[in-house]
């Protein structure tokens, strides 16, 4: 092939011309696989509790809890951690969300606490398309996931009935297919649900027959059409309980809380086979506190991801991350919200994300004069690395570091958004290069003020191709990152 463009055939120039096409889509496969790491509180409300989180089917996040007046609350924020939207639910009084989950339109299914099971769906914009109720009592719903054939199963427990746990399954608009309650002599309830691998629905939690018998894990299995198919009662500790079962290749990953010598709180996962015996249990040091798990997700068959809350000697105790492998040794562990902005945090739910990076999601309460108790997410690589915050007041964040965020949506055609954060006043400089490094452009140039900023870039009049973004800073180059424009 002729390297003088002028001297080529046309057959050689399409040849170059698919060849830098190739080039332009492996460059940006990459950048797709690139992290994007923030950490932010949301003061919407008052109040606002972070209890489960989900990714959309449009590509976004929807986490549920409660707000202002004990009522359902529910916010949609975007990859970067931009608020989209945020609705409370003001029919349903004394009411939380639980659980949530995708549907395939960029809306979501809700469930929760409240004087009866329910199911709220919430269009892709935050309206409520509808919300269905089902056996009545006051009940907490702990957790829902989608069937193999196009419905929805939930689980839970009554409040003041103590001794009733609860399996309710829908059709995908909300209608009642079964529901059934499994009883003890004095305490039962489903905290975790499962779809089975040999058909049917698994579930986790705790079982107690008497107010002076111990306590026990709970693994319990139902048909297709919710009757009891088995159930296995296990204990590694006083008082243990299963808070979450995950799939594996050859049966599910149970983790819960169970107690240490000292009985401090302390968080345990163990394997069972399909017929709910157990294997490998392994309980995590403690390190003098108690630890109480919130979520568990599995990487892969030797790596699982973990979050939970660990107490302190003062008031405040610290939310935490964790990636262990299968034979419990514990790999990473980070503890965020542990600045001195943070009187406590915790963390509900962990969300992985196809990219590698992870979504931790829950609640972390401010020091005055910020004061409150906010949602509170953040977002890692698959290392648990992330940026530090200050804090974030009406979603506005003062940053403790300068920074420049990966572009958004990216690739794009021809808008991108580009957010920066400062952790000081300064006159302000973004440059655009292309991929040989030649200026293209100086999109701002001016004097900021410490805190986040974003502004919209628009490539109408360049190419496909590669190019380059850098922050500038009082003459001070902070950062430059890749993004890809896809015509």
């Amino acid at each position: 092939m002729t390297l003088n463009p002028k001297s080529r055939t046309s057959s050689e120039t399409m040849k170059w011309k698919a060849m830098l096409v190739f080039i332009v889509l492996l460059f940006c496969q990459n950048l797709l696989s690139q992290s994007i790491t923030w950490q932010r509180t949301y003061k919407q409300y008052d109040y606002n509790l972070g209890k489960s989180a989900c990714q959309t089917s449009d590509g976004n996040f929807v986490i549920v809890g409660q707000a202002t007046g004990n009522k359902v609350f529910a916010m949609k924020i975007n990859p970067l951690g931009d608020t989209l939207w945020s609705i409370i639910q003001n029919s349903m009084s004394n009411s939380l969300a639980l659980s949530v989950i995708p549907t395939n339109n960029g809306g979501v299914l809700l469930t929760g606490g409240w004087t009866s099971a329910f199911v709220t769906k919430l269009s892709s914009s935050g309206q409520v398309e509808w919300t269905k109720t089902y056996v009545t009592g006051r009940i907490n719903c702990n957790e829902i996931k989608k069937t193999n054939d196009g419905g929805y199963v939930f689980c839970g427990g009554f409040v003041y009935d103590l001794e009733k746990a609860y399996i309710c399954k829908i059709d995908s608009s909300g209608n009642l297919i079964w529901e059934r309650i499994y009883s003890s002599l004095f305490y039962k309830e489903f905290e975790s649900i499962e779809l089975a691998h040999d058909g049917g629905y698994i579930m986790t939690g705790a079982v107690q027959e008497s107010e002076v018998t111990p306590g026990k894990i709970l693994i319990f299995k139902v048909s297709e059409t919710g009757d009891s198919v088995w159930e296995n009662r296990f204990t590694i500790s006083t008082s243990p309980a299963g808070l979450r079962i995950r799939k594996l290749n050859q049966g599910y990953l149970v983790g819960g809380l169970s107690s240490d010598s000292a009985g401090r709180t302390q968080i345990f996962t163990c394997k069972i086979n399909l017929i709910g015996d157990t294997s490998k249990v392994v309980k995590y040091p403690t390190n003098g506190r108690n630890e109480m798990l919130g979520d568990m997700k599995v990487l892969n068959e030797n790596r699982y991801v973990l979050c939970y809350l660990r107490d302190s000697v003062t008031i405040n105790y610290s939310a935490v991350g964790m990636i262990v492998d299968s034979s419990g040794n514990i790999l990473i562990k980070k503890n965020f919200a542990n600045s001195t902005y943070f009187l406590w945090g915790n963390l509900n739910t962990v969300t992985t994300i196809a990219n590698g990076d992870l979504l931790f999601t829950g609640t972390a309460k401010i020091t005055q004069p910020y004061g409150g108790e906010w949602v509170y997410a953040v977002r890692t690589d698959s290392l648990l690395n992330t940026p530090v915050i200050g804090i974030n007041y009406g979603n506005e964040i003062l940053p403790k570091d300068f920074g420049l965020l990966q572009n958004y949506p990216n690739p794009f055609n021809p808008n991108t958004t580009i957010t920066f954060s400062l952790a000081k006043s300064g006159v302000v400089k973004i440059k655009i290069f292309d991929i040989t490094g030649k200026e293209i452009e100086v999109k701002t140039s001016k004097y900021y003020n410490a805190g986040n900023h974003k502004f919209d870039f628009t490539a109408n009049n360049l190419s496909s191709g590669i190019y380059f973004y850098q922050l500038i800073v009082d003459d001070k180059i902070k950062d430059t990152k890749k993004m890809c424009l896809l015509k």
